[in-house]
């Protein structure tokens, strides 16, 4: 015998009942009343921590039940089994398996699902958010870390019209425009933002006295925009931004952060390859060697260690730190020197 409650489906009155079974029915007996219910005519639902189980009768009304082991035991009569389903309901190994599998799902997301949707949703974002995006940025370098160039207009216009000769691998996708500053807080550098335009500084012109070399840096650097690198970092940096900008168009978020990741992060391995695969393409189209920015490559490695040393006054662990911040974000200069200059024999 099991105790439960009946509703009959009319009243939302409960009744107490005694449930039994006789052959294939089950029987529900109370002081007033007996009810037979066909066994196959009942659904009862499975087992889910200390709920109450109800058994719902076809033809209206149903029971609850709150002793699962009197329960049991009477359907054990019928020889019947748990599922398969609510067996795992109840395992810990099982439990234990299913966490993991999410930890796991969770992890294959943020490596592989997040990238795919960031890189997605960049390359389709129109040129006016673009453009906005890299004014903003662009405000507050000069703000806080860039300083007026100190290269005369003429060697400026120089360096603009050789790169604005380039022939590119395929049809721009935005203008491109050179903006010279300097930053001896950066050093040596150029990097380019979302809308286009190219900072090169005047560190890096002074770095070498071949203006192929200095081209490579920004053919380079006009691959990280042709495949909208630095948008994609912005959104991979936040899930929020990602998701609104995907179902909403909402950007105003990644607008007001974008200057800060810009500024702060650094390219991965892969979008480097993938700039310097770009400027190996342009340089061969133009008659140029890749050679040439697997050297400049060498000279601003160098530069960036010799710019590390120089803050000796800092802690000797700080200084690893920020060197090896450094290299970690970028693939091995040697190995990048191999993949666009496989003649150059390694030193």
């Amino acid at each position: 015998m099991v105790s439960a409650r009946y509703f009959d489906g009319k009243t939302a009155a409960a009744q107490a009942v005694s449930l039994s079974l006789d052959a294939q029915d089950i029987v529900l007996r109370s002081a007033d009343f007996e009810l037979r219910w066909p066994l196959q005519q009942v659904n009862i639902s499975e087992r889910l921590g200390n709920t109450p189980r109800l058994l719902n009768y076809a033809g209206g009304g149903h029971c609850e039940v709150t002793d699962h082991a009197a329960l049991d035991a009477m359907l054990a009569q019928l020889g019947t089994r748990r599922s398969w389903l609510d067996g795992m309901q109840h395992s810990l190994a099982w439990a234990l398996l299913a966490a993991g599998l999410f930890v796991l799902a969770l992890l294959a997301a943020y490596r592989y699902l997040l990238p795919w949707g960031a890189e997605v949703i960049a390359m389709r974002l129109p040129e006016s958010v673009l453009q906005k995006m890299g004014s903003s940025t662009l405000e507050t370098l000069d703000k806080f870390v860039l300083q007026p160039s100190k290269l005369d207009m003429a060697r400026q216009q120089q360096i603009s019209a050789e790169f604005a000769r380039l022939n590119a691998p395929s049809a721009a996708q935005l203008h491109y425009h050179i903006v010279f500053r300097s930053s001896p807080d950066i050093g040596a550098n150029a990097f380019a933002l979302p809308d286009g335009n190219i900072v090169l500084l005047d560190e890096l012109v002074g770095l070498t006295k071949d203006d192929n070399e200095i081209i490579a840096v920004l053919a380079h650097e006009r691959g990280h925009v042709e495949r909208r690198h630095a948008m994609r970092m912005v959104l991979q940096s936040s899930v929020v931004g990602l998701v609104l900008a995907w179902y909403v168009g909402d950007v105003s978020s990644l607008l007001a952060s974008a200057p800060a990741i810009i500024m702060q992060a650094k390219y991965s391995r892969d979008m480097e390859s993938e700039a310097d695969d770009y400027a190996g393409q342009t340089l061969k189209l133009n008659a140029l060697s890749p050679c040439l920015l697997a050297s400049i490559l060498d000279k601003l490695e160098a530069a960036q260690l010799a710019k590390a040393a120089e803050k000796e006054h800092t802690a000797s662990a700080g200084k690893t730190h920020e060197v090896m911040d450094y290299l970690s974000s970028h693939p091995a200069t040697r190995e990048r020197e191999q993949l666009l200059c496989p003649s150059k024999s390694p030193q």
